[in-house]
Parts: C-alpha cells; structure tokens; sequence
C-alpha cells in the first residue's frame, strides 16, 4: 500500500495541533523539553527512556542547539517505545527484524542521522494521531483516500466493504514505520 507520504499529506489538513515548541534552549519556556548544552537532562525528562534523551541530545546538536518538538511528543514516543516493547507480538517483530533485516538495518543506521530519525519519529506520531481524526467516518476517510490514489487498485473492493480494515492496515503499516525507525535509532 502506498500510504505514508500521500497519508501525511492529506491527514495534515485534519490535524492543527501540531506544536511549534522548541527542544531544548533555551530553558526559560515553560513545557519544552530540556537538554542542556553540556547533555545533561531537565527536570521535565524524568521517566523518558535515557537512549531517547541521548538521541534527542545529539540530534539537538545536529539541529544547532534548537530541535523543534513538544514535551508532548517525546512523551508520546517514549510511550509507544515502552507499549511496544512490552508487547508480546511486537518483541517478537522486532526480534525477527534485527535478525532478518540486520544489514539493512546496519546500513540505515550508518546512513541516518539523530536529526532525521527524531523527525521520523515525530512525523509517524502524527500520522498515527491524525487517523483518530480521519477515521472518526470511516466511509469518508475511504473516499478521501481512494480519491487521492492513496489505496492499492487491487485493494479496493475489499475496503470499500469494510473502511475499518483500511483503518486498520494503515494504523498497523505506520506502526510498522515507526517501530521500524526506532530500531533504527536503537531505541529497542
């Protein structure tokens, strides 16, 4: 299915939460998430898995010292990271995927930065939240995205039936995307 880019591109128009807060200095605003230039960790970070801080470390450095991305969001990722690990089905996805796509992996890893694996991170997030706003009509959502040439050709009857299963094979390819990104960034 040919979603994640074309999805994002249509969800955006339902979704006008997104946060314009600043990672990192400076520290006088209230809700950003803090990482000191010198790497230490805010009083706000409490609980955040450390090799998320430590990516958000270094990919605040990357950015020039200001990451943009809310308090919210690095909760939300460290809180899926944590559902995900958790969860018996994903531990075994993940465990297949380092061993079977271990190269892969590898070369991505050389090839990705900090920068661009929080971004990942934070676009997946708001794909995965802007389909609570898509989906409230399902039929609707089916026809947005049939309209806009989102959905496989082949897929169509089979969604136009039954839009909840479109709902639900997008929700699990951008679960698949972000756990993807986060083995990436070796968050798991």
């Amino acid at each position: 299915m040919m979603i994640s880019t074309q999805l994002f591109a249509v969800l955006i128009v339902f979704v006008m939460h997104l946060s314009n807060a600043q990672f990192g200095l400076p520290k006088q605003k209230v809700g950003e998430v803090q990482v000191d230039a010198d790497g230490t960790v805010g009083e706000n970070m409490a609980g955040v898995s450390l090799a998320l801080v430590n990516l958000l470390s270094k990919a605040e450095k990357e950015a020039g010292g200001t990451l943009k991305i809310s308090h919210e969001d690095v909760l939300a990722i460290d809180g899926l990271i944590k559902h995900a690990v958790e969860d018996p089905e994903t531990k075994i996805l993940i465990q297949k995927m380092k061993v079977m796509q271990r190269d892969v992996i590898e070369e991505t890893i050389g090839e990705t930065t900090p920068l661009k694996i929080i971004n990942n991170l934070k676009a997946v997030l708001e794909e995965l939240m802007a389909l609570e706003i898509l989906f409230e009509d399902k039929d609707r959502a089916f026809r947005a995205m049939e309209k806009d040439g989102m959905i496989d050709k082949k897929r169509i009857p089979e969604y136009r039936k039954n839009p909840g299963l479109l709902e639900e094979d997008t929700r699990r390819s951008l679960y698949f995307s972000f756990i993807s990104m986060a083995v990436v960034g070796q968050l798991m």
